[in-house]
């Protein structure tokens, strides 16, 4: 089983950047264990190059519940371990034959997956500021 391993270290003297960076990376290490649970699931389904990123948006979007729901403004509701509005979902139901739930963990992430894939991570773009560093 693959395991992700964060080293997160100070090494030499400690410049304002080294610290800077290390508080980052144990900001990362605290999101990644607390979705551990979805390591087998993401690195199963999502290119290596984006098991870091994926785990983090996770985190971002659900804290790793795939039963997680958000209720915008608007009334509509985001839900699952991504967080899918239901605008884009009702679009990607018939476009990817999609007969799931979204709560369903494996079938989220691999729409997720198939979102990354074709159009990037911006359809995460309102958690970024949790995600991107």
């Amino acid at each position: 089983m693959f395991s992700l391993i964060l080293a997160c270290t100070l090494t030499g003297p400690v410049t304002p950047a080294g610290l800077v960076d290390y508080i980052e990376c144990r900001e990362i290490q605290k999101q990644i264990i607390v979705v551990e649970q979805h390591i087998p699931l993401v690195t199963e389904i999502f290119h290596p190059d984006n098991h870091l990123q994926a785990l983090r948006v996770i985190y971002c979007e659900s804290r790793g519940n795939p039963n997680a729901v958000g209720i915008n403004t608007d009334k509509s509701k985001d839900i699952g371990l991504w967080q899918f509005n239901d605008r884009t979902w009702n679009w990607l139901k018939p476009k990817l034959k999609i007969t799931s739930s979204r709560v369903n963990p494996r079938v989220s992430t691999l729409v997720a997956n198939w979102l990354v894939e074709n159009d990037g991570w911006h359809h995460w773009n309102a958690s970024k500021h949790c995600w991107d560093s």
